[in-house]
């Protein structure tokens, strides 16, 4: 026991001296004189190795969509050009006074790679600084969207991102179309006002997994939110594309494995649920594949019944859709959207 006496006693005065040091207020905090030089070096450095690590091993997908790069445009031009910058303008004047103070992206981009980093970076964000994490952990799709833009943005005219940000249209309209005809986002007008309303404050109350959403609705009132509902829920009615498996699944189901047909629910007769004809056809895509992943998890009013008419519950055993069902269903009841530009000016048929 003597011989590890002084290990002991030294080990107990090591962790005395590190309390006195925060206990005794004697570290500077004051972001009014910055920090230190090898604060600094510290902060970045373990930062850097930290997502370098973490990062390290991840898949990166296709990032030259240009619906995709739309996608993150928009999302980066309602909460993230104030901090970071933009083809349009720099940050707003607070951004220069956060210690430490966010990067001006449209010089940093060209030296931030690889794309994993950006990846990890955009979606857990940074501790013990202004950069949050993505809203949602379960939407790795919407974070390759931005990660899509950032690759891009520094070389991108202003008036390119202006046109693909939205800047020219305001609130909604910027990514689902003045009339809820659809853009980057999904079509509102074939949707109910009460389907809209609840997918509003299912997003508000982050419980349906959208990062985008969730930063939008997060800012509506009640009242906001019945007006919204009100001008796009329009039920325009669409004409059906592709029949076959499409066509099959949508008015028969899968019947050997238990899945429901989905005009059951999502035909014109139940306005409490989206209607699918004529809606963007990548959008349903993911949105099945969502469901597919994540089952009841992915949220929504109405997404414990989606997941069993999917089969993809915990006590499920029968699998969900594959993938040529998913592409089969998207091909019957979706859209294609029309894109032209360089970086995909996306616009409704």
């Amino acid at each position: 026991m003597r011989t590890y006496r002084p290990y002991i006693v030294g080990a107990i005065g090591g962790v005395l001296a590190a309390a006195i040091v925060p206990l005794a207020g004697l570290l500077d905090f004051d972001a009014s004189r910055g920090q230190w030089g090898i604060t600094d070096w510290f902060f970045n450095t373990s930062v850097q190795q930290s997502i370098t690590l973490r990062s390290a091993g991840l898949a990166v997908p296709d990032l030259d969509d240009p619906a995709g790069i739309r996608r993150g445009a928009g999302h980066y031009e309602m909460v993230c050009a104030a901090c970071h910058g933009s083809p349009a303008g720099p940050p707003e004047q607070f951004a220069d006074d956060l210690v430490p103070a966010p990067p001006r992206l449209m010089e940093q981009m060209t030296n931030w790679h690889p794309d994993a980093r950006v990846f990890w970076t955009v979606k857990h964000g940074i501790k013990r600084s202004a950069m949050p994490a993505w809203p949602t952990q379960m939407r790795d799709d919407e974070v390759w969207d931005m990660v899509a833009f950032l690759t891009v943005m520094a070389a991108m005219p202003a008036t390119e991102y202006a046109e693909l940000a939205g800047l020219e249209r305001e609130g909604c309209a910027s990514c689902h179309g003045e009339a809820g005809e659809g853009g980057s986002g999904p079509r509102l007008d074939i949707q109910s006002p009460g389907y809209i309303a609840d997918a509003l404050e299912a997003f508000r109350q982050r419980t349906r997994a959208s990062g985008t959403m969730i930063a939008a609705a997060s800012r509506l009132s009640d009242g906001q939110i019945e007006e919204l509902s009100a001008y796009y829920g329009k039920l325009v009615d669409a004409e059906a594309g592709e029949g076959g498996l499409g066509a099959q699944i949508a008015m028969r189901g899968i019947p050997e494995r238990d899945i429901a047909a989905c005009d059951s629910c999502h035909g014109s007769g139940r306005p409490e649920f989206p209607r699918l004809m004529g809606q963007d056809r990548d959008y349903l895509v993911t949105q099945l594949e969502l469901f597919n992943e994540h089952g009841v998890e992915r949220g929504g009013h109405h997404a414990q019944i989606m997941a069993q008419a999917l089969r993809v519950l915990p006590q499920m055993e029968v699998g969900p859709l594959s993938e040529a069902e998913i592409e089969a269903l998207a091909g019957y009841y979706g859209r294609v959207p029309r894109v032209t530009g360089p970086h995909g000016s996306t616009g409704s048929p």
